[in-house]
């Protein structure tokens, strides 16, 4: 590339930064992504590049000077006594030979690193007095960040409460598991809401929310990596974790203390190798000089420590043809657009298929039938389209036009206010029948063992079902019309359609599928009401003001009741026998429990099972008024576990929490 001249770098610079400006705000305020991550990188790098060639067009408003995001948000703002600061990126192992060699010449011999995994998440803090949460807050500009301990407190890998009474702040990352962010991408695809681009913001949309039930619900998790000043004892970055591991701090322990460029490549390798099957997204390795005294020594820039760097994964993509766009109508009649591929392999899987979400996504990302794209897997696990390779482009390309009507029922679809998603209203569509039907047949719903979507797609087929209601009018002789069913798989899918009527009420809740009200709502409905004529009779302020519930659920409930429709299908199903009343315990009335070993413990399961499914013993505890939560702290009463046990059970024993074997849990329960 031919030399720049001034003025020639001072216009791309300009332009890098309000491009830059415009990525980040998007990135860090709204958390809403406009450019994968690498994108951002290397006009980042660029950027870099020039301010460093010409000095004097660096300035202080220069994105390469500041850390993170403006803060201008509801939330009360935190001044950081100490700055968060960001980290430096390398993209290749030769940049890290590099940033080995600056150390070593600025310290005069080697060192030995604590190489740590990169989680894809959002920076937070934790401050205790004398043991007990004070504050949480969010990075920010790396000065100023976001008060948000209110919702901290619903994480519940956070600790509340320090087995030692001290005064400290920690600092490390809130992530959103993969399964948990698949699953929240789901339910808003569901719900028309525009699905996160990455678990990353998933996590910070979540934590970053003014109603802090909301970010109960969302699943988050945290790593804690660093203790900011440390007490005397603590001389190594690997000998903070591990303390702050024996404090009941959540924290990864993949991390090892390494000496040579080696034995960092060599983990570098494995974790590129094992990124797909983590639970968690990663975006790369990060390595830290694991003695204190000299990390203290190094020092800072304006904006990255010294002796820590950032190995950032090369982005896995691959490029395919989209050979045709397909539409689907989910159970609450949004119709969803998928693109289907020629067969690729990513990250680990063969890929035909990518899910575009909604019509605004599909007309932004501009994908056309006969367009190469680019394809790459959203924290490690969502196939979505990056881009559209438009030098590709075939000549005869004409831009895709979204269907007006359902490609289930052939009635209007409609664009209903603040949704980002096309919907069909016409409740007795097919397909959104079919889907009702199969969720109201599930395990969380009314679990009809055997009536699984295969079946459920042939009922309709062959005009069988028209509605949940229809499943408890079924015959022998209905049943044989369909393939493979002879007289055992018969009697056995009428025995679970009638023993599902014996379910307590909340599976009915759930079964039915009304908008934001999921299995533990309705649990938590049925247990202050008693019974479905009390629910149906309640109003918004009542159900409202159960904790947890809000108006939100409310609404949704009370609006799904007052329809003609849903007070015809419930008066069918009771006609047909089915439970109207709960069942399980009454957690609203404690005292009705009797007193048993288990009775107001928190317990946490882990290992396999040999006696019960997970499923089973939970709900087995809990009629006994247990707790059961999925993470070990200090609170926790008992960890019980059977073989394979792993994690939980150690962090258990270092906590000095008590444990049974399944074995002894069900002797104290008999």
């Amino acid at each position: 590339m031919a030399e720049l001249t001034l003025d020639e770098a001072q216009k791309e610079v300009l332009s890098l930064r309000k491009k830059l400006n415009d990525w980040a705000d998007a990135y860090y305020s709204k958390d809403a992504p406009k450019v994968e991550d690498y994108v951002y990188d290397q006009a980042y790098n660029r950027l870099l590049k020039l301010e460093n060639d010409f000095p004097q067009l660096v300035t202080p408003d220069s994105i390469t000077q500041r850390v993170g995001g403006q803060v201008d948000t509801e939330f009360t703002k935190v001044e950081h006594a100490i700055p968060m600061l960001s980290m430096g990126d390398v993209f290749s192992k030769d940049e890290l030979k590099d940033f080995d060699k600056r150390i070593q010449r600025l310290v005069g011999h080697p060192v030995a690193y604590n190489v740590e995994l990169k989680i894809d998440g959002l920076s937070l803090s934790l401050e205790y007095q004398n043991g007990r949460l004070k504050r949480a807050s969010t990075r920010g500009n790396g000065s100023v960040g976001e008060d948000v301990t209110a919702n901290a407190r619903y994480i519940s890998d956070i600790p509340q409460t320090l087995p030692e009474n001290l005064t400290i702040e920690v600092r490390g990352e809130c992530y959103m598991g993969k399964e948990a962010f698949a699953k929240l991408n789901k339910e808003r695809d569901e719900n028309g809401q525009e699905a996160f681009a990455n678990p990353r913001n998933a996590a910070a949309g979540s934590l970053r929310q003014l109603d802090a039930k909301i970010t109960k619900k969302r699943d988050l998790s945290t790593f804690i990596y660093t203790w900011v000043n440390p007490p005397a004892e603590i001389t190594s970055q690997h000998q903070a974790i591990e303390k702050m591991h024996r404090l009941g701090f959540h924290t990864n322990e993949t991390g090892r203390k390494l000496h040579t460029l080696d034995e960092i490549f060599a983990f570098i390798d494995e974790y590129t190798a094992k990124r797909n099957s983590l639970n968690y997204g990663i975006d790369g390795i990060v390595l830290k000089v694991d003695d204190l005294s000299i990390q203290s020594d190094l020092g800072n820039t304006v904006k990255v420590p010294r002796w820590e760097i950032a190995y950032k994964f090369p982005p896995e993509e691959q490029e395919t043809i989209v050979r045709d766009i397909e539409w689907t109508v989910g159970r609450t009649g949004v119709v969803t657009p998928t693109a289907v591929m020629d067969p690729v392999q990513l990250a680990g899987t063969t890929v035909s298929r990518a899910v575009l979400h909604n019509p605004d996504l599909l007309k932004q990302k501009d994908v056309r039938i006969g367009d190469t794209v680019k394809l790459h897997k959203a924290g490690d696990i969502i196939p979505e389209i990056s881009e559209v390779v438009l030098a590709k482009r075939p000549a005869d390309s004409v831009p895709y036009q979204i269907p007006t009507t359902c490609p289930s029922c052939g009635q209007k679809l409609v664009h209903l206010e603040d949704e980002v998603a096309l919907r069909c209203i016409n409740p007795s569509c097919p397909a959104q029948v079919e889907e009702g039907i199969t969720h109201f047949a599930s395990r969380p719903a009314m679990n009809i063992a055997g009536l699984g979507p295969k079946i459920v797609k042939q009922l309709i087929a062959h005009d069988l079902v028209h509605s949940v209601a229809d499943l408890y009018h079924l015959t022998p002789e209905d049943l044989a019309q369909l393939d493979h069913f002879k007289e055992k798989s018969i009697n056995n899918l009428l025995t679970a359609i009638d023993n599902s009527k014996k379910n307590s009420v909340e599976l009915l809740i759930t079964g039915l599928g009304i908008d934001h009200v999921g299995s533990k709502a309705a649990r938590l409905i049925a247990q202050k009401f008693k019974n479905l004529t009390n629910i149906m009779q309640a109003g918004v302020q009542d159900i409202a003001a159960i904790a947890t519930i809000g108006s939100t659920i409310a609404e949704s409930l009370t609006t799904y009741f007052s329809q003609l429709s849903a007070q015809k299908l419930v008066e069918e199903l009771k006609e047909s026998g089915l439970n109207m009343d709960y069942l399980g315990p009454d957690e609203t009335q404690e005292e009705e429990i009797p007193d048993n070993f288990f009775k107001d413990k928190k317990v946490v399961l882990t290992g396999k099972l040999a006696h019960y499914t997970r499923s089973e013993f939970t709900k087995r505890l809990q009629s006994l008024g247990a707790k059961v939560t999925s993470s070990v702290s200090s609170k926790t009463n008992y960890v019980i576990y059977g073989t394979d046990a792993g994690s939980k059970l150690s962090k258990a024993e270092n906590l000095g929490v008590p444990t049974l074997t399944e074995e002894e849990a069900i002797s104290q329960i008999k």
